[in-house]
Parts: C-alpha cells; sequence; structure tokens
C-alpha cells in the first residue's frame, strides 16, 4: 500500500463516533464542520465505522473506512496505515485506545459524563491525549469522582453549529399564529437494536392528537423511520393536519426547529441541546433509552420547565429503567426496548390516550412560560463546545507534526 500524501500545511483527521443515534456523529459533523470553516490549508477527513452516520456526515468526509465495531487490533492497524495527523472520537472509548496504539494522538469527546458507572468504567479512556467533557448541570458526585482520575481532562460547552452575531431565531410564536409543530424523534439505533418503528407507532398517536387538537395545523416528524411506517401512523389523520417527515440535513434540521412554534422531542441529548439554541419552546416526550431518562432530566434541571411526558408505569417503569441501569447501560435498555415493544403489542390505545392527555396539558403551559426558559440549557452549559474541539484537534495535530 502506498503511503497516503499531505498536501503542505494540511492536517489528516481520522473521526469516529459510537454507533448509537445521531448525537455522535452530529458533534462530530459540526466539530469538523467548524474545522474546515477555520483551517488553512488542506483538510482530508477519514472516517472510521460511524455507519449510522453516513447520512449527516457525508459532506465532511472525504475517505471511509470499515470497522466491525469491535476488532480494535484492525482499527490500530488501519490508523496506523492511514498516517492520521490527530483522531476525533465521539463516546467510543476503546477506539480512542486504538488509535492511540496507532500512535495517532486522539481527542475524545465524552457527550454523556453521567452515562459510565459500574461495569460501563471500562470505557471512558482516562490516559487519552485529550478528554472533552461536555459541561452539564446537575453531574452526580460519583460521576465527578470518577472523571478526577482523567488525565487531561477540559470541559467544553454544547457542540452546535457555529451562528454568526447577527442569527437570531427566526420564527413567531404560537400567539402570533405560528401553527407549525416539529416532532424530533432522532436517530433511533442502538448498540442492540435497528428498530426505528416500534417507538413512534407507540407515541405519535397521542401526539399527534394533542398537536391537532391545540390548533397545530403543520407538523413536521424528523427521524430515520421509513416514510411508509410514518404515511401509516398519520393517516388517520390526514386532512385535519399537513405532516412532513425526515430525515433532514443537519442545517435543515436547525432551520425547521427555529421556524417551529413548539418542539416535541424524544429527549436525546444533542436534539434539546439544537432546540435550546434555538429558543424554541420544547415539550419532552418519553425515553426510549436509559440516557433519555438522565437527558429528560438534565433538561429539567436547565430550564425549570417541567414540561415532560412520562410513561405510563404499566408500559416502562422508570424504577425498573433505574435498577437495570445500575447493573449496566445495556441492561437498562434492553429492559426499555422490550417495554416499549410490549406496550405497542398489549397497550397502544391506553398509551395513546395517556400521551394525548398529558401532551393536552402540557402543550398551553410550555407555550405559557417566558421565552427565556427555552434558552436555559444552553445558558448552563455553554455553546463553546465545537469551537473548543476544533481547537483543541488542530493544536494536537500541529504538536504532533513538530515531534
Amino acid at each position: 500500500m502506498n503511503a497516503p500524501t499531505r498536501a503542505p500545511g494540511g492536517v489528516r483527521i481520522g473521526i469516529l463516533g459510537v454507533n448509537f443515534g445521531w448525537g455522535p456523529h452530529a458533534a462530530l459533523e459540526t466539530v469538523i464542520s467548524e474545522i474546515r470553516r477555520t483551517v488553512p490549508g488542506d483538510c482530508r477527513v477519514v472516517a472510521f465505522g460511524s455507519e449510522y452516520g453516513r447520512s449527516l456526515m457525508e459532506s465532511v468526509v472525504d475517505e471511509w473506512c470499515e470497522f466491525d465495531g469491535s476488532d480494535y487490533d484492525a482499527l490500530t492497524r488501519e490508523a496506523a496505515a492511514r498516517r492520521l495527523d490527530v483522531a476525533l472520537v465521539t463516546l467510543e472509548g476503546f477506539a480512542a485506545r486504538a488509535f492511540e496504539a496507532a500512535g495517532v494522538r486522539t481527542v475524545f469527546v465524552d457527550l454523556m459524563p453521567f452515562l459510565w458507572h459500574g461495569a460501563d468504567l471500562a470505557v471512558p479512556p482516562l490516559e487519552v491525549s485529550h478528554y472533552l467533557a461536555l459541561r452539564l448541570p446537575g453531574l452526580s458526585q460519583e460521576t465527578l469522582g470518577w472523571m478526577r482520575d482523567i488525565r487531561n481532562l477540559r470541559w467544553i460547552g454544547a457542540v452546535v453549529p457555529w451562528q454568526s452575531q447577527e442569527a437570531t431565531r427566526h420564527s413567531y410564536g404560537y400567539a402570533d399564529g405560528n401553527r407549525r409543530a416539529i416532532v424530533t424523534l432522532g436517530g433511533m439505533l442502538g448498540l442492540t437494536t435497528r428498530d426505528t418503528t416500534t417507538y413512534p407507532s407507540l407515541v405519535l398517536p397521542g401526539a399527534i392528537e394533542a398537536l391537532i387538537a391545540t390548533g397545530f395545523d403543520s407538523i413536521l416528524i424528523a427521524g430515520n423511520t421509513p416514510r411508509a411506517d410514518l404515511d401509516a401512523i398519520v393517516s388517520p389523520y390526514r386532512g385535519r393536519a399537513e405532516f412532513r417527515f425526515g430525515p433532514l440535513t443537519r442545517d435543515e434540521y436547525r432551520t425547521r426547529i427555529a421556524e417551529s412554534a413548539l418542539c416535541l422531542s424524544q429527549p436525546g441529548l444533542m436534539s434539546l441541546l439544537e432546540a435550546s439554541s434555538c429558543g424554541t419552546p420544547l415539550i419532552r416526550l418519553p425515553p426510549q433509552n436509559v440516557s433519555g431518562f438522565q437527558q429528560a432530566e438534565i433538561h429539567r434541571i436547565a430550564t425549570g420547565a417541567h414540561t415532560g411526558v412520562t410513561w405510563p408505569t404499566d408500559v416502562v417503569d422508570e424504577a425498573v429503567v433505574t435498577r437495570k441501569a445500575a447493573e449496566t447501560e445495556a441492561a437498562g435498555n434492553d429492559y426499555v426496548y422490550g417495554a416499549i415493544a410490549d406496550g405497542l403489542r398489549r397497550r397502544l390505545d391506553t398509551t395513546r390516550r395517556s400521551v394525548r392527555a398529558h401532551l393536552e396539558q402540557l402543550i398551553p403551559e410550555c407555550l405559557a412560560l417566558p421565552a427565556d426558559t427555552w434558552t436555559g440549557l444552553v445558558e448552563k452549559v455553554g455553546t463553546d463546545g465545537a469551537k473548543v474541539a476544533a481547537e483543541v484537534v488542530l493544536d494536537t495535530a500541529r504538536t504532533a507534526a513538530g515531534n
């Protein structure tokens, strides 16, 4: 194999995001976009694995390399062969170690420091060249305790796209006649599930009924559920509202949130941060994985908004989620996925009524809250994550080149 060549003054960056939803890949896309916006010279980006994020990252990636998600020795060999200047990894600690083993200085971005405990504490790469952790409110003493062992820790703000100082929310609100709502389901793919239909089939009917009942007549559903499945879910409601479906590009996703009078969001952290950076009123839909329960609580703490829809306990019991997740995240997720699937089979109608009733109560309460409520999350977390991560990546590459 011929060694890859590098343009004078250029940089070769390897990137990898854990295959869990879209958040890790959205963060990678945002950081690389910031690097491309600011870096002098040629920037070549090589992505390893990260299959779930290909649609999000295709505009910033130059080469794709296979990684099966488990053969870290092979990842080390491939990374070494690519003669990378630096690597950028989101949430995949074993991959970060594999890059370091290849002699590639690595920047690890931990979007969910609250997630690691028990057996999962084997994941965070404490000796990585740079460990960037999201500055989240409400982190436990347990989390802050193990993080003291990280060698090169730096706290960062939300990894959200760069905006000029002139950029502001460009939508008028519900009180002014805006009847557009966005329902953001996120990237519903996990380490052990590729099911993108069960959760929306259980949650969307009640959500759509509540939106229509409270006056919304334009509803955008953003997610990676197949269009045919979404068509079937909304079919009973056509004629009462206009429906559009995602997935959306990164720029379009942000624009649509900013244009909407209301966002209903499965509480993925990146979705919550994006909506907060736009200042859009938000109601948290029932979580569809372990991290969703924790992220919903983070959003509540930061905004003070008690605008969350909870599962009926006979569908998903949060006490059981907590107990299972204390073993491992995977054990908690297995319970949640199974409970949602069982709920669709056996409790579809009661869940529909529960979600609708809860939302019909929450929607007017949500829209009546002060506008500055909704920026509370990014105000507490900060918005410098992409800028700082880009600077650390480039500084790391320059240091490596100087040795």
